[in-house]
């Protein structure tokens, strides 16, 4: 996409909807308030059967700036649809968003600039004010909320953030812009990874990811977020609640994956391998495969911590509470 100033990026919108009607409006409205309105808007549903699809139709009509909209014919899923959707974006950056958050007014300028001062940065991700279904104030942030440390907050500004994102995900896509060339590496996301925090491994690992502790968006907590943040009551349940060993196979999962596509990153000579990559396997192995009885498995366990390893490659003795009770 062609613009006037050679020295300003293009910015690009990519939103996905299912079955969002109930915060959409709000949602458009908010694109359209934004001091610095975004170039282009692709809109791609995933077969809505709650009039989404007719309201993104219409608004893409009135709408004063380049809109789109697409609908897959059978639904793919969250991540199938943003992957569709920012392929349509032919702007230098690119924005997630969501269907039912409320961008503040100065996101699209706030975040564009950042990237107009740094040409090596590749992703940005922000805070966020979290509010309910009505939208309003619950009185944390989303840094908050995800219990961002000032020595992750600095890794992650001192260029270091690949062996955190290996750790635990930090950047929520409704936040996220990035560079389009990013998905000449990115595409096609793994179906086990979610989008975002794909997204920001591959830039963290091919040149450089950052965050600003300013909100950008009221991000909405309701019943039926795709996802959500954990401190919800019903997250939590869900933990609880779940058999044990759950969480060990789905992190096993991840992290297997997580620890593959790194390799093929470095095959394809976009990035070098991560030093830390064996001593990960080791700690990916040792929680997939925890042993049964009680005081082997705390033997283990403490093995494990003397190594240092639970506090690199996971998160220190809340995972090691976890594990010991097994869940």
């Amino acid at each position: 996409m062609k613009h006037g100033d050679e020295d300003k990026l293009t910015c690009g919108v990519a939103l996905c909807t299912y079955n969002g009607r109930a915060y959409l409006a709000e949602q458009l409205a908010s694109l359209l308030a934004q001091e610095r309105r975004p170039d282009q808007v692709v809109i791609y549903d995933d077969g809505s059967a709650d009039g989404s699809w007719e309201l993104v139709q219409e608004w893409a009509q009135k709408a004063p700036l380049p809109v789109s909209v697409h609908r897959h014919p059978e639904r793919v899923g969250y991540i199938k649809n943003f992957e569709a959707a920012v392929q349509l974006l032919d702007t230098d950056l690119i924005f997630l968003c969501d269907q039912d958050d409320i961008w503040l007014p100065n996101k699209i300028a706030l975040m564009a600039n950042e990237f107009e001062k740094q040409p090596d940065l590749f992703l940005l991700h922000t805070n966020a004010k979290l509010v309910n279904a009505a939208a309003q104030d619950l009185g944390v942030s989303l840094f908050e909320a995800l219990r961002l440390s000032e020595s992750e907050r600095q890794a992650v500004l001192a260029g270091n953030a690949l062996e955190i994102l290996c750790r635990r995900n930090l950047v929520t896509g409704a936040t996220a812009a990035f560079r389009r060339r990013l998905l000449d590496i990115a595409l096609p996301f793994p179906a086990s990874l979610v989008h975002d925090e794909w997204l920001a491994i591959v830039a963290a690992a091919h040149g450089r990811m950052s965050l600003l502790d300013a909100p950008t968006i009221l991000y909405r907590q309701h019943a039926n977020n795709a996802l959500g943040m954990p401190l919800s009551k019903w997250r939590i349940w869900a933990l609880l609640s779940a058999p044990p060993g759950q969480f060990h196979k789905r992190y096993a999962a991840r992290q297997g994956e997580l620890m593959r596509q790194l390799t093929k990153l470095s095959a394809m000579n976009a990035a070098k391998a991560p030093s830390f990559l064996p001593e990960m396997k080791k700690h990916v192995e040792f929680r997939s495969n925890l042993p049964s009885g009680n005081l082997k498995r705390i033997a283990s366990i403490f093995s494990e911590w003397k190594s240092g390893r639970y506090h690199v490659f996971s998160n220190g003795i809340r995972s090691v509470a976890r594990d010991i009770v097994n869940r």
